[in-house]
């Protein structure tokens, strides 16, 4: 059992060779969805936090920064 908090970005992989089998359940009968993309770049997010928690270097974050209307 995976239990995810509310506004929680998160992801899954299934690494296993067969199929997975998931029962989602949410706390709301009409449950929200975040694009990663536009969470991680359209905010006013430092781009240094950004880029600890991420692949990323700044001048790669500024440019999706730019491109979504995040600060930079």
């Amino acid at each position: 059992i995976i239990v995810f908090p509310q506004g929680l970005l998160h992801f899954q992989v299934n690494g296993g060779g067969t199929p997975a089998l998931a029962f989602p359940s949410f706390s709301s009968p009409s449950p929200g969805l975040q694009i990663l993309d536009f969470a991680l770049f359209e905010n006013n997010l430092a781009t240094e936090l950004i880029a600890q928690t991420t692949f990323l270097d700044a001048a790669q974050i500024k440019k999706l920064k730019g491109v979504l209307g995040g600060t930079i």
